[in-house]
């Protein structure tokens, strides 16, 4: 019933108050264009915190350290004409040691911003899905303290 089911992750890397947003390259077969946090597919092998250390490393170049899990939930979503089902694991980590200093897009992206809170109501972050933009908007720029 579910042809393409898959468990990803998605990572939220904060660093000096704000957030990394990514842009999906526009040859990606999965949302194209779009803005977003690093993310991906778990391997048959990994559980999800496996997953996320090694999709932080590939999307993004950065060794990071895990804050907290934020959410856990179920997502339809397409890749060209065909729906896709995902149960998703959203981590918000930190850079280890707070060294950026490597982080490098893979070809899966074509440029990244570092957004603040406010930054969210860009009109140029329309794409950020709802989903991801309710959990940084109730669970990471509402904390009082990180």
């Amino acid at each position: 019933m579910y042809p393409n089911y898959r468990i990803s992750v998605e990572v939220i890397v904060w660093h000096d108050e704000k957030v990394l947003l990514t842009k999906r390259a526009e040859h990606c077969k999965v949302a194209p264009n779009v803005w977003n946090v690093p993310a991906g597919k778990i391997k048959y092998e990994e559980i999800p915190l496996q997953g996320l250390f090694r999709e932080a490393k590939e999307e993004i170049n950065l060794d990071v350290e895990l804050l907290e899990e934020l959410s856990v939930r179920n997502l339809k979503s397409k890749s060209g004409d065909e729906d896709i089902y995902r149960v998703v694991f959203t981590y918000l980590v930190k850079p280890k040691n707070d060294d950026i200093s490597s982080l490098a897009l893979n070809d899966e992206h074509s440029e990244f911003a570092w957004v603040a809170k406010e930054d969210l109501n860009d009109p140029k972050y329309e794409t950020l899905h709802d989903d991801i933009r309710c959990i940084l908007l109730e669970k990471v720029f509402n904390e009082n303290k990180r």
